[in-house]
């Protein structure tokens, strides 16, 4: 931006720290970002849970199919257990949170359970929870 129109700018946006060839796609990141939150953009519900609202990069999102290409939808998500649903969202969180943004995993408040989830990861086993999950809504999920 022509450093001239500086005195009529009332506020500055940077939307991370890299270079693009022009303002183009940072306009339509933020004209994005601010748009969706008006009222009908999206579904409200679209908005409960995103990413950074608690610290931490979103858990992974499955659609249909629940097999592409030998790729499947974790069966926990086909348990009908909600809370083991989010138990698993938030151990997935905290992963990706820990293995892209070690600057915002540094930030965390662990507790108890959060550090339970993460010694789960570390093991890569299959936890008690999460099997008794499974067995309990194994109606549920597709085979």
């Amino acid at each position: 931006m022509d450093e001239r129109v500086s005195a009529y700018v009332d506020e500055e946006i940077s939307i991370g720290d890299f270079v693009l060839t022009g303002g183009e796609i940072a306009a339509m990141a933020i004209a994005d970002s601010l748009i969706r939150l008006q009222k009908g953009a999206i579904t409200s519900s679209s908005l409960d849970e995103e990413s950074f609202e608690s610290g931490m990069l979103e858990y992974p999102q499955y659609t249909e199919p629940y097999d592409y290409e030998g790729r499947r939808v974790p069966d926990i998500l086909y348990s009908g257990n909600h809370a083991a649903i989010s138990k698993w969202r938030k151990k997935q969180a905290l992963y990706i949170t820990r293995l892209y943004r070690p600057d915002l995993f540094a930030q965390l408040k662990l507790g108890r359970s959060d550090i339970k989830l993460l010694h789960e990861i570390d093991k890569n086993t299959e936890p008690e929870w999460e099997k008794k999950a499974l067995e309990k809504g194994a109606k549920f999920i597709k085979k």
